[in-house]
């Protein structure tokens, strides 16, 4: 469903902003490849902070609970390594970036995921017109059940993961896209409601271009011939010597034989592959007469 993983995050926090000394509380990291969720960090987290009992009434989370939990200093660098470089999604993502950012500064951590994509405007955009857009309501409107507690980490994580498939899966119905790049939804984030349905329409409509041109492009290649040369693309000159099966899988190999008499075997498929080098579109071992 996702042509690369996403990490759905939420955070659980002492206030509303880091800014006016609010500090997180417990946190819930979620990442998806393809269309599941395969691995999950969750952690209360002792940041030293008194918790408001408005906090404690929303979230259950309680004074002697954090205090039970382990220190920051050690839960969020492991965080930062768990997000590593895969793209990050938050409903209301501003919010929890805002707390992963300094909470990671405090302890001279940088950093590295790409991209951030926030559910609740991804929701405006390709689901308009709901009763409302906040996780709980929105969540119910599609049909997603919750899993745990609402406004605990992992429980609201779970179902901002889900929101985060429904809005993969309606673009593949509405688009007819075979799998979804998240950093499109990282643009699409950007863009007003009344210009998404072109600029995915014209997205999806120049790959579909790209995939049938590089299709047409390939070559068929024909029946070959032992003693048939190929000259591959950085200008070795290399003889045909047949054709095979590989044994672990079946697959098609070529195996040919280099000027100093050593044999070598590819996969068919690799073989007659298509490169794009310095711009131009050449074949990995094109025939050639040469000796």
């Amino acid at each position: 469903m996702f042509e690369k993983p996403v990490v759905m995050i939420d955070f659980e926090t002492s206030g509303m902003s880091p800014d006016q000394g609010a500090r997180v509380t417990e946190v819930a990291a979620l990442r998806i490849q393809g269309g599941v969720v395969t691995e999950r960090f969750v952690s209360l987290i002792n940041c030293g902070v008194r918790i408001p009992a408005f906090i404690t009434e929303l979230t259950g989370i309680t004074q002697q609970m954090v205090q039970k939990a382990p220190p920051a200093d050690v839960v969020i660098p492991q965080l930062v390594d768990f997000i590593g470089s895969d793209a990050l999604a938050a409903h209301n993502a501003s919010f929890d970036e805002k707390f992963l950012l300094a909470e990671s500064a405090r302890l001279g951590l940088s950093t590295r995921h790409t991209g951030l994509i926030c559910s609740v405007k991804l929701a405006r955009r390709i689901f308009p017109g709901l009763p409302s857009y906040a996780l709980g309501r929105l969540a119910q409107s599609l049909g997603i059940r919750f899993a745990g507690t609402a406004h605990r980490a992992e429980a609201d994580a779970e179902v901002a993961a889900q929101l985060l498939l429904a809005v993969a899966k309606r673009l593949q119905q509405q688009y007819r896209a075979s799998a979804v790049d998240p950093h499109l939804l990282v643009a699409v984030n950007k863009l007003s409601a009344a210009k998404v349905d072109d600029y995915l329409n014209k997205h999806y409509q120049s790959r579909v271009s790209v995939a049938a041109a590089e299709t047409a492009t390939t070559p068929t290649p024909a029946p070959l011939l032992a003693g048939q040369r190929f000259r591959h693309y950085k200008g070795g000159i290399y003889e045909f010597v047949c054709e095979a099966t590989q044994e672990a899988d079946l697959s098609a190999v070529i195996v040919y034989r280099s000027a100093n008499g050593r044999v070598w075997t590819r996969p068919k498929t690799v073989f007659f592959e298509m490169l794009d080098i310095d711009g131009r579109r050449v074949q990995r071992f094109a025939p050639t007469t040469a000796s």
